[in-house]
């Protein structure tokens, strides 16, 4: 039986998507890139912690990594099918605001560009699922965001300490790559063209 709901959209997008691509985009267009990084970094440092996360309202963390969650399911199946970018960049064209951002945007250039991809990654971001994934299946990403979220919601955690800093380096760059296959090749975002 075919999943109805293949990357896990409809409980945070109100919408069933079924192309890789549109999840992305789907996921920039209900939170900027630099909401996910703060948002990740939040969530862990509350999770080593214990305090109980409290940056923004818990409601809207769940939905940030549910669509994490989802990004993660669309960048797997994009690493299956061995996709590659096929724009070819030059160490010349990397400060070209296209590739990074979205058409329009009036936010600071900064919170745009990647802070955690190496040039490599940059020129092809599909490179990031590959290595993603190669440190942990699918299963033992899902089963260690939900102990992460579990973690930070909650005050006694003094028995369990969880190793962060995997979490720290991994979870930023599938985000940035996921976001500049966005910016790069995705043209429309449910039927409707993206501005610019």
């Amino acid at each position: 039986m075919k999943n109805k709901d293949p990357f896990e959209t409809c409980c945070w997008n109100f919408s069933v998507l079924t192309e890789s691509r549109q999840v992305f985009a789907e996921c920039f267009a209900y939170a900027d890139i630099n909401s996910f990084r703060n948002t990740i970094r939040q969530v862990l440092l509350a999770a080593g912690s214990n305090k109980v996360y409290n940056k923004e309202e818990p409601a809207y963390m769940l939905g940030i990594f549910k669509a994490i969650t989802s990004a993660m399911l669309a960048a797997h199946e994009l690493q299956k099918q061995k996709q590659c970018s096929s724009l070819k960049i030059t160490p010349a064209q990397y400060m070209d605001k296209r590739l990074y951002a979205r058409p329009g945007v009036v936010c600071a250039e900064w919170e745009w560009l990647p802070h955690a991809l190496t040039a490599k990654e940059y020129e092809n971001p599909y490179t990031v699922f590959k290595h993603f994934f190669k440190y942990k299946d699918m299963a033992t990403w899902r089963k260690d965001i939900n102990q992460i979220l579990d973690y930070a919601l909650s005050r006694d955690t003094a028995d369990c300490v969880p190793d962060l800093l995997p979490l720290y380096l991994h979870l930023p760059k599938l985000m940035e790559a996921a976001h500049l296959i966005d910016v790069r090749e995705v043209l429309h975002v449910g039927g409707v063209l993206k501005p610019g």
